[in-house]
């Protein structure tokens, strides 16, 4: 049974706000109870290894030339070199 000090600590642990911890006592259950569902099934390795879509419903990979400069485009950019938002 999940308790509110459980979703304070997960919501501190997930730096979130939660004005009203109680609500989502019951979301959390739910959650909890299927990942125990989950756990509960039968599955081999040969189950996880089949390729369920088959490689020739693919579309075949075609070239297509772009005439553009994308870097001209680009608002963030210093000769060749792209500026990317910072990763953490």
């Amino acid at each position: 049974m999940v308790d509110k000090k459980e979703i304070v600590h997960l919501s501190d642990l997930v730096k979130i706000e939660i004005k009203d911890p109680q609500k989502y006592i019951l979301q959390v259950e739910q959650i909890l109870n299927y990942f125990e569902r989950l756990d509960k099934v039968e599955i081999t390795t040969e189950d996880l290894l089949r390729q369920e879509l088959s490689l020739d419903d693919l579309r075949e990979d075609k070239f297509v030339p772009y005439e553009d400069n994308l870097i001209e485009k680009l608002k963030k950019t210093r000769e060749n070199f792209v500026r990317a938002p910072k990763m953490v």
